[in-house]
């Protein structure tokens, strides 16, 4: 188990991986926070600046908008069945667009279960290479963001990536499952 921080342009990324395959990442922030948030929850986790360097190189060009998709493994070790459906269909959300809780849960094949699709985006372990930023509530509505910086991060990276907010901060822009998120208004 090994991690490593890197700078973006946006702050230090952190993520923890293992057998060059992804466990956890940490959007920007301070480099200490990520640092001690790593440690409270990777004990056994020791620094390799060197880690994933392609992986690296992706995170970087993604906070300056040249990279629009990551190449790297992921490993789920402890999710369940449907959390990993939920996680993989997340992963396929792609750039620039946005889907629905509901969207999510369809997609992992339980279209009544948009509660637990969006408890897996809360629990989400890789944010950023599983976009759970790209998730949103059924009214078009931004949602939760569980990161350090909450739902401003959401947006920020969202707006990175295209996607047009009204001044009630709805999106303007369809799901890619073709479904029409609404918009207040």
């Amino acid at each position: 188990m090994q991690f490593t921080i890197l700078d973006t342009t946006w702050g230090s990324f952190g993520f923890v991986s293992r057998n060059n395959r992804l466990v956890a990442t940490y959007l920007p922030g301070p480099a200490p926070a990520i640092r001690r948030t790593i440690a409270e929850s990777w004990p056994d986790a020791v620094e390799k600046t060197d880690a994933l360097r392609r992986f690296q190189d992706q995170v970087r060009a993604y906070f300056t908008g040249r990279r629009t998709e990551f190449d790297v493994g992921i490993d789920l070790p402890d999710a369940s069945t449907y959390r990993e459906a939920v996680l993989r269909a997340c992963r396929r959300i792609p750039y620039g667009k946005i889907a629905s809780y509901c969207d999510l849960a369809r997609s992992a094949g339980n279209p009544a279960a948009a509660r637990a699709a969006g408890s897996a985006m809360a629990h989400n372990p890789i944010p950023l290479v599983i976009p759970c930023h790209r998730v949103l509530r059924s009214d078009g509505s931004i949602g939760g963001f569980s990161s350090p910086h909450g739902v401003a991060q959401k947006k920020r990276l969202l707006e990175l990536e295209g996607v047009a907010l009204d001044i009630i901060r709805r999106i303007k822009t369809p799901s890619p499952t073709g479904h029409t998120v609404r918009r207040a208004g």
